[in-house]
């Protein structure tokens, strides 16, 4: 028979789904009040999250801070504009051939963002950390939804401060110039 060629799901427009989050929003509130005041007994935790306990914010900042690289004392992320002006553009074939002269293990030729391959001619970025390469536009939108970290390893885009003054403190290893 085959799928039908009609796509059944219905696409809200961005405005409604506000009114109606708006209006979610509204009628936890007044139930919140009225039972603040005893005139309705007092939703289930499991309703809403609004209504659960809050959780015990020093026990779960402690449990994360020794496994964790990032801890509160880090501070925020970096701005978006600050990590694009950190991490040059450039094209694919000068970095493969960076890479190549360098030694290093061959670049990836696919974009793990947009899973499109990467061409000579591209421009692309690569991070500070992971070395990975992405398409500019694709890191950069990457970065401009908040994220910080990369997209296929996880590592963080940018050196941290500590790691910088290490690199910068150690002395090269031999063979490499000054």
């Amino acid at each position: 028979m085959g799928f039908p060629s009609v796509c059944y799901c219905v696409i809200l427009p961005q405005p409604l789904i506000l009114v109606l989050q708006l209006l979610d929003f509204l009628r936890h509130a007044v139930l919140l009040c009225l039972s603040s005041l005893g005139l309705a007994a007092p939703p289930a935790a499991d309703d809403h999250p609004a209504y659960a306990p809050p959780p015990d914010l020093w026990a779960v900042a402690e449990a994360a801070a020794p496994s964790s690289s990032l801890s509160l004392a880090s501070g925020p992320a970096p701005a978006p504009a600050a990590i694009k002006a950190r991490l040059p553009a450039v094209r694919y074939a000068d970095l493969k051939s960076r890479r190549c002269a360098a030694g290093a293990a061959a670049a990836s030729t696919c974009c793990a963002v947009c899973l499109g391959a990467l061409e000579a001619r591209h421009r692309v970025r690569e991070l500070g950390n992971c070395a990975h390469a992405f398409h500019k536009a694709c890191i950069d939108k990457w970065v401009d939804k908040g994220q910080a970290t990369c997209p296929l390893c996880r590592a963080l885009l940018l050196p941290t401060d500590a790691d910088a003054a290490a690199a910068a403190a150690s002395p090269p290893e031999i063979g490499q110039s000054v």
